[in-house]
Parts: structure tokens; sequence; C-alpha cells
């Protein structure tokens, strides 16, 4: 998404992991250090990879780049901060071809299934997909285990930096460091309810001695593509997390993913 936009999302302070443990690398960082990124950044993509193997980066539903003379510095698909300017030239593959300044990787990861009791009535799914274990019987049990966070907020509305877009929800959130020890952070969907995502925080000890801010992005689109239920393309997603008012919840159109090139 283009600066300017409520959708451009901002941040250098995660780490890139390539792994899906629940210990990736989680650094805190100040509101003002997320507002210096936006004065570089003019833009947020997924950098892809085309059919025929060239990167290009998915700017909006509707508009491509393809990046000129550079080289993809990351081993899988992100979310990432961009510095991009036109080169008024044409594309064979995208809408645009771009010169590429500056770019940054959020960190990136996926959301996982849970086969847990989730609390809302409705019949079991039978969809067959990989199941990760929490060790916890309900997602009542899973959240009051969760560390406290907040989901960062204007006026009681999760800020734009937290939205959904090309099968990715990406989470702004704040909670206590104290540089103790790395924070980690989870997104687990219902099998019987995928619509219904659970944002799960672990301080894995540390002190809490500062309040800074988080970004994360979690890639969801593959829960949903592979099923042959309702929840094969959602209209909504709700979002739950523990906070340190107790647990909240917030509803955000699902940002359908973009037709690969």
């Amino acid at each position: 998404m283009k600066k300017g936009s409520r959708l451009l999302l901002v941040s250098v302070m995660l780490l890139s992991c390539q792994g899906q443990t629940d210990f990736d690398d989680i650094y805190p960082e100040s509101a003002s250090k997320i507002e210096e990124s936006v004065s570089w950044a003019n833009a947020i993509v997924t950098v892809k990879s085309s059919q025929a193997g060239r990167y290009y980066f998915q700017l909006d539903d509707n508009t491509t780049l393809e990046p000129f003379n550079w080289s993809n510095p990351f081993h899988k698909e992100v979310r990432a901060l961009l510095a991009y300017s036109d080169t008024r030239k044409q594309s064979d593959l995208c809408t645009k071809l771009v010169s590429v300044s500056r770019i940054d990787s959020l960190l990136t990861k996926d959301a996982n299934y849970i086969d847990i009791d989730d609390g809302i009535d409705s019949a079991p799914s039978d969809a067959q997909v990989f199941i990760v274990d929490t060790g916890y019987e309900s997602t009542a049990e899973l959240l009051n285990n969760s560390d406290p966070v907040e989901i960062v907020s204007s006026g009681g509305t999760p800020d734009w930096l937290t939205y959904s877009e090309d099968g990715y929800l990406t989470i702004h959130f704040a909670t206590y460091w104290g540089g103790v020890a790395i924070h980690s952070v989870n997104l687990y969907a219902s099998k019987a309810h995928p619509d219904h995502l659970y944002f799960v925080h672990k301080n894995n000890g540390d002190l809490q001695t500062s309040w800074s801010e988080g970004l994360v992005a979690f890639k969801m689109f593959h829960m949903y593509i592979g099923r042959k239920d309702e929840f094969s393309s959602p209209r909504e997603i709700t979002l739950h997390w523990m906070s340190f008012d107790g647990e909240k919840e917030a509803v955000f159109k699902y940002g359908k993913r973009a037709e690969n090139r």
C-alpha cells in the first residue's frame, strides 16, 4: 500500500525470521522509531516471486511493482517496508517498473490452526488441516495464559498499522519490555471457525520496566484457500487477545490474497 493511505504499515524493529517456532526474535521500539520509518518509506508491500521466478512487489489489490536491477535479499515471501521511485518505463510483468532505494522486512510468520474449544456454537469442522498443539483445551485457557498485550488504538479502535491486506494480518502491539528475555508472538486460528484468530504474546520471563511497541505480519491466506466450506474466503475476521484489562476483540475486513503473477 502506498504512503498516504491508512494502510501503510511501518516498522523496522522486528527481525524477519525463517522459522515457525514460538520463540522468534521480538525486540521493542518506541512510537518515535515507527514515525521515523515513515520518513523514508513510501509503501508497504508483499515481496513475491512470479511463476517465471521473477521477483515483484504487491502494492495493493490492483497494483504490482517490478523492481529494476534489484537483488532479493530475502529467503521467503515477506511483508516489507519499501522506498521506491517510478522509472516511467514499461514492465511486461507488473503495473510499473520501479527503482528501489531501500527495503526492510517485517517479521513475517504463519498463523497456525488449533483444534480446541473456541466457545462458539456450531458443528465442528471436518477440514483436513495441520494442527498445532498448544497444550490448552480451550481458547479461553489459551488467552488466560497469554502475557498481557495491548493492540495500539486510537479512540478505542485499532490504529491504521493493524490491518488485513493481501492475505496477511499485521498487528501493531504494545507491552512491557525489560531487555532480559526475548518475547514471542503467535497467531492461532480455530479449526472450527478460522475467521476467529487468537493473538498470543509470551514475555518468556522478561522484566516489565519499559512500555514499548512492536509490529508483526501474519500470513493467513494458506488457511483459507484449501478449504471447501464457507471459510474458503471469509468476509470478516475477528481478532482476540488478552489485554491488561482482560480479553478484547476487534473485527476486520479480510484483505483477500491478490492473484499471483
